[in-house]
């Protein structure tokens, strides 16, 4: 992953595992790399709620059928990334969200 080139970063792909993580270590921030669903809103609506501050980043592939998601994700979400999308932007927006 590029973002370990300038981070120190901690990777799951279990999101149980992650909302437990979340609410026992201090992370600068969350990036989330899956399509939209319940159980992902759900994870970022926890997430925020123990911590406000803490920048959430998603990135997924965008379809019509996930636009009722994508809107309630919005809720708790700091920023959204659709792929295939520009790691150049990405590097910019994670930059500004961690000062």
């Amino acid at each position: 992953m590029y973002l370990q080139n300038d981070y120190s970063v901690t990777t799951t792909t279990n999101l149980d595992v992650l909302r437990v993580m979340a609410k026992y270590i201090t992370f600068d921030m969350v990036i989330i790399d899956a399509e939209p669903s319940k159980a992902i809103e759900t994870t970022c609506k926890e997430i925020r709620e123990q911590n406000s501050s803490i920048p959430i980043i998603l990135t997924y592939v965008y379809e019509n059928n996930s636009k009722v998601f994508d809107s309630n994700l919005r809720k708790y979400a700091s920023s959204i990334f659709y792929k295939p999308f520009d790691l150049t932007e990405v590097t910019k927006e994670l930059t500004g969200l961690l000062v």
